[in-house]
C-alpha cells in the first residue's frame, strides 16, 4: 500500500493505493478486480467499522454499487495496469480513476477532449501525461455522477492551471490530482462539497 497524507484548509485526509506485481493482461487484471475489493473492504472496516463482506451490494441503473443497509456511505474502486485505488466518503457523492501513463490515442483524444483541451495536450512538455490527466478528471466526474459511459466525456471540461489547481465546467465539483506513484496518474471526484477536501477516505 501507498500511504501519504494530504492537508487541505487545516484538515488532513489519507489516502492508499497499492501497485500489483507484473503480470500478463488477463491475470493482472483478475488480480486487480479482487484486490480492488479488499482494499475497499480494509477502508470500510478502519474508517467506519463496516465489513463489506457482510454487506448486500446494490446497482444503479447505470452500474455504479452501492451498499444497501449504509446509503450515506460513497465508494469508488479504480483500477488499471499494476495499480489499484478506492475513495470513500460519507458526505460527498466521489468517483476515482487510476491510469498508467503510457502512449495516447489521437482519434480517443478527439472523440473525448475540447478543442482548448487538446491543445494544451499536444502543447504540454509530455503530452502522453497531460493527456491522461484530463482523461482520469474526466473519469472521476462521470463515475462521481454514477452515470458511466451514458454521459459524453467531451461535454466534462477542465483547465490545469499552472499552480495545480483545477477548474472544470461544474459547480460544486472539486478535484484532485495525484501523481506520486511513478507512471501513474489518480484523480478523484468530490460532488457537491463546502471545502475541497473534507472527511474523505482514500485508499
Amino acid at each position: 500500500h501507498r500511504r501519504s497524507q494530504e492537508i487541505s484548509g487545516g484538515k488532513g485526509n489519507v489516502i492508499y493505493r497499492a501497485l500489483l506485481r507484473e503480470s500478463s493482461l488477463e491475470t493482472i487484471a483478475h488480480k486487480a478486480r479482487i484486490a480492488g475489493k479488499q482494499l475497499l473492504a480494509y477502508g470500510l472496516l478502519i474508517e467506519k467499522g463496516i465489513r463489506y463482506k457482510d454487506e448486500l451490494v446494490v446497482y444503479n441503473q447505470w452500474g455504479k454499487p452501492a451498499l444497501k443497509n449504509h446509503p450515506n456511505i460513497q465508494y469508488n474502486i479504480s483500477h488499471c495496469e499494476n495499480c489499484i485505488a478506492c475513495v470513500i466518503s460519507d458526505t460527498h457523492a466521489v468517483g476515482i480513476d487510476v491510469e498508467k501513463v503510457r502512449k495516447f490515442n489521437p482519434y480517443a483524444a478527439m472523440r473525448v477532449c475540447s478543442p482548448e483541451e487538446l491543445q494544451r495536450i499536444y502543447s504540454a512538455e509530455d503530452p502522453n501525461r497531460e493527456f491522461f490527466r484530463y482523461w482520469t478528471l474526466k473519469e472521476s466526474y462521470i463515475k462521481a455522477i454514477g452515470m458511466g459511459l451514458s454521459f459524453a466525456m467531451r461535454d466534462v471540461n477542465f483547465e490545469i492551471m499552472p499552480d495545480g489547481s483545477i477548474h472544470s465546467c461544474f459547480a460544486g465539483c472539486s478535484f484532485l490530482l495525484l501523481e506520486d506513484i511513478e507512471g501513474f496518474i489518480t484523480a478523484v471526484c468530490y460532488k457537491n462539497i463546502g471545502e475541497a477536501v473534507d472527511n474523505e477516505s482514500f485508499y
